[in-house]
């Protein structure tokens, strides 16, 4: 028999283990050990729609996150005014969307590759619904950290490691450029979804808000999850083989550090820039739009960065990106006093600070392989969960200090810092792949 096509038939089914290494060893295959440009036995297209799928939930998923927002303001506002204890709650429930996005990561790749990824999807966006559809009911504020902060972030967490790792199966020569597509449904999910949240919310309520927006995750992201494959899943992988040897890896250990280091300073200027600029004599609605022009930024510089990883090396843009977003923590926040100056502000932090979401995976994959990518990428996620847990904490505490209310210097050497240290991590990296200074790595 052909071994070309002995390869198809055990490569067939995207989500199903269908074969060993053992076997596709046997059969010859010109492209084991490696992801082939485009794996025998799919349909052309199939690359695409994965993409595409991974696109639409990442929007979903965490475009709800940062549409709560809405949802908080509306609920502070008219639901529990003059009831700070209540308001304090709420508070939380971004937090633990926020952490569970990130903790459930480890878990989650696991899962896609011991599994399936396809079907760890649809738990994932089931979950989600649930999440939302249980908030509607809710009366009490705890009862939302329980729906929304724990249910609906567990089911965020579950699809957020497969969706980032699955692209980059599909592809060689494109794999940064597909990446960053698949990662820029955040950015654009918020787009989205926030000003529709706020546009159903003052229209019907926060309750129905949330029961709308069950119905269309439950619709799109079914549709999308189908769509959600990865080219080979090796059956001899299976619960009892999670891959421990990974930690004895300095450069593992280094990448987890920098994962929590961009973690922890991603989401701080975006909760405090608004105040920042308020502070300074700019109207709200004006630092509203200059960090809707920050978010546009980062869906554009997940592609960009992508696409640069390429042509350039996905280390050489790794240490690129946390380098220009420390700079502009360090050089442009503190004189981001104008509209003008903000809006460069806006576009560079986004535009870096985006970019790192599309290269942390891909440099995972360069680093450590592709054949474990799901669940060495779900490590480092579970790894920042404690930076989405402390970054902003810390630099509220920073704010509150004495004399710092209107005083965002400390804040902005803070995160700057905690660029700078992610820096370190990638160049350290960058080091110990290759000391060629400008070989494509």
């Amino acid at each position: 028999m052909d071994t070309e096509k002995q390869c198809c038939d055990l490569e067939r089914k995207a989500d199903e283990p269908v074969a060993t290494n053992a076997q596709r060893a046997a059969t010859g295959c010109a492209n084991f050990g490696e992801e082939p440009s485009l794996a025998p036995g799919f349909p052309s297209y199939t690359r695409y729609a994965v993409v595409a799928s991974c696109f639409i939930i990442q929007g979903l998923s965490c475009g709800l996150v940062h549409a709560w927002g809405v949802q908080q303001e509306y609920l502070a506002t008219n639901v529990y005014a003059g009831q700070p204890a209540k308001i304090k709650t709420l508070g939380y429930i971004g937090t633990l969307m926020y952490f569970g996005l990130y903790f459930w990561g480890m878990l989650a790749g696991w899962l896609a590759e011991v599994w399936s990824y396809r079907k760890l999807c649809f738990v994932g966006v089931a979950v989600m619904a649930l999440g939302q559809l249980l908030a509607s009911f809710c009366k009490e504020p705890w009862q939302l950290c329980l729906s929304e902060g724990l249910v609906f972030g567990l089911g965020v967490g579950l699809v957020f490691s497969p969706t980032s790792a699955a692209p980059a199966r599909w592809f060689t020569k494109r794999r940064g450029l597909a990446t960053g597509i698949a990662v820029a449904g955040v950015g654009v999910g918020g787009l989205v979804i926030a000003p529709l949240t706020e546009a159903i919310v003052r229209r019907a309520g926060v309750e129905w808000s949330l029961r709308i927006s069950a119905m269309y995750i439950l619709v799109l992201g079914a549709i999308a999850c189908c769509f959600v494959r990865v080219p080979f899943q090796d059956r001899e992988r299976t619960l009892r083989n999670f891959n421990w040897q990974a930690f004895g890896d300095r450069r593992f250990a280094i990448h987890v550090c920098m994962m929590l280091f961009v973690t922890a300073a991603y989401i701080t200027p975006y909760a405090y820039l608004p105040q920042f600029w308020v502070a300074k004599g700019i109207s709200a609605q004006t630092a509203s739009v200059l960090i809707a022009v920050a978010n546009v930024a980062s869906s554009v510089g997940r592609v960009a960065t992508g696409f640069a990883a390429d042509y350039i090396g996905v280390l050489n843009s790794l240490v690129l990106c946390t380098g220009i977003a420390a700079t502009s923590c360090f050089v442009v926040w503190p004189f981001a006093t104008s509209v003008g100056a903000g809006t460069a502000m806006s576009l560079a932090y986004g535009f870096a600070a985006g970019g790192n979401w599309s290269l942390a995976p891909l440099a995972a994959g360069k680093l450590f392989g592709m054949d474990k990518l799901a669940s060495n990428t779900g490590i480092f996620y579970t790894a920042s969960a404690v930076g989405a847990w402390v970054g902003s904490p810390v630099a509220g505490a920073i704010l509150a200090g004495p004399g710092h209310s209107t005083n965002y210097i400390q804040m902005s050497i803070y995160v700057g810092a905690l660029w700078l240290a992610a820096l370190t991590m990638a160049l350290a990296n960058r080091a110990l792949y290759s000391q060629t200074l400008f070989s494509k790595v």
